[in-house]
């Protein structure tokens, strides 16, 4: 296209992955990037995890994740599509966790930033 500038921060190509799917996978998420801004990945997961557990419902489950991303602040655009493999719920999984990990999206932190800043005014 004339006139349109080559490269820079956006693109329309989409990250690929193929994977031959196994027994234990019991769903995928699709989620644009206001997703990813306040879910790392496990995190999700877990969520969407727990989510199924209580309704087994992937379309339900798609929109209790957008509005959770908006709790949480979202800035970014907000799609979620959950694709069941398995037609039961996730079975309960204990697996002992080594570590708990937390995270601020960039939006958090300049708000934290903002905040701390006016303490010392």
């Amino acid at each position: 296209m004339e006139g349109m500038k080559c490269g820079g921060p956006l693109s329309a190509e989409p990250e690929l992955m193929t994977l031959s799917l196994t027994e234990e996978d019991e769903f995928l998420i699709i989620g644009c990037d206001g997703i990813w801004d306040v879910f790392r990945s496990q995190n999700a997961v877990d969520f969407a995890r727990r989510r199924l557990q209580e309704h087994n419902d992937p379309a339900l489950c798609s929109k209790d994740l957008v509005d959770e991303a908006l709790k949480r602040k979202s800035g970014d655009n907000l799609a979620a599509v959950v694709v069941c493999f398995q037609p039961s719920p996730p079975p309960n999984i204990f697996a002992p966790r080594s570590r708990v990990h937390r995270s601020f999206s960039a939006e958090g932190l300049r708000e934290l930033q903002s905040y701390l800043d006016g303490l010392g005014g």
